[in-house]
């Protein structure tokens, strides 16, 4: 059956000199591998399969093993120029993906969000400080572990472990605080672009933090201690 979809480049893994493994997370069938060839020939394959690039993919849906694309090309032109910050950034968004996609399982919503975020990011948006603050907030309202972040969350804080305003037994170090709870508010409402880097890195941490424990046990973003370099950049 020939389809197409929406894709997102996730994972590259050489095979031969002019050939690779290529995962791609697509809206319509989830991520599935392709054996890509003839990487550097005349059509210039090469570019169209770096991780985090956005395409649109035709080929001809099997039930098991490698697929192979007949056509490719770039998502609304959404290709990328390399920048250091934006790499690491980009890095740490597909290092994250790859954790929590299986096989051929659909996520509208995550494709959805990622495609979004990866746009922005790959034509140099100009909030990359809190960029990975919404990514990793909306990964966990659209991955079904959506933090709770109302009033109250805002007035106590919210605990990690529940995802919920904290209580008297919530341990602190476990705490997102009041006053990070009300920026982490308005930079998810687009009401603030910006935010100090203390509060930035300290985020990041929580929500990584929450993301480990709750959508991706037993794993560890490795990509963080390079990131945290990022958020302590000025705005």
């Amino acid at each position: 059956m020939l389809v197409k979809s929406e894709a997102l480049v996730v994972k590259r893994t050489p095979y031969t000199d002019h050939s690779a493994v290529v995962k791609l997370f697509t809206r319509d069938f989830g991520l599935i591998p392709f054996l890509i060839q003839g990487l550097h020939g005349k059509q210039n394959k090469n570019s169209l399969f770096q991780p985090g690039t956005l395409i649109e993919v035709v080929f001809h849906k099997q039930s098991r093993g490698m697929m192979r694309a007949k056509e490719v090309s770039l998502l609304s032109g959404w290709g990328y120029s390399h920048n250091p910050l934006h790499d690491q950034v980009r890095w740490f968004f597909l290092e994250l993906l790859s954790h929590i996609l299986h096989e051929e399982q659909p996520e509208e919503q995550l494709f959805d969000i990622s495609k979004h975020t990866f746009q922005q990011l790959n034509v140099g948006c100009d909030h990359l400080p809190i960029l990975p603050i919404q990514y990793l907030f909306e990964f966990c309202e659209v991955t079904g572990h959506g933090l709770q972040l109302n009033e109250e969350a805002c007035r106590l804080g919210l605990d990690i472990l529940s995802g919920t305003a904290a209580t008297a037994k919530s341990i602190p170090s476990n705490t997102i605080e009041p006053e990070a709870c009300e920026i982490l508010a308005r930079i998810i409402t687009g009401e603030i672009k910006s935010a100090p880097s203390k509060t930035r890195k300290n985020l990041v941490n929580k929500l990584v933090d929450y993301v480990e424990i709750h959508a991706i046990p037993g794993k560890t973003i490795q990509s963080l201690e390079i990131l945290q370099m990022i958020m302590q950049e000025p705005q």
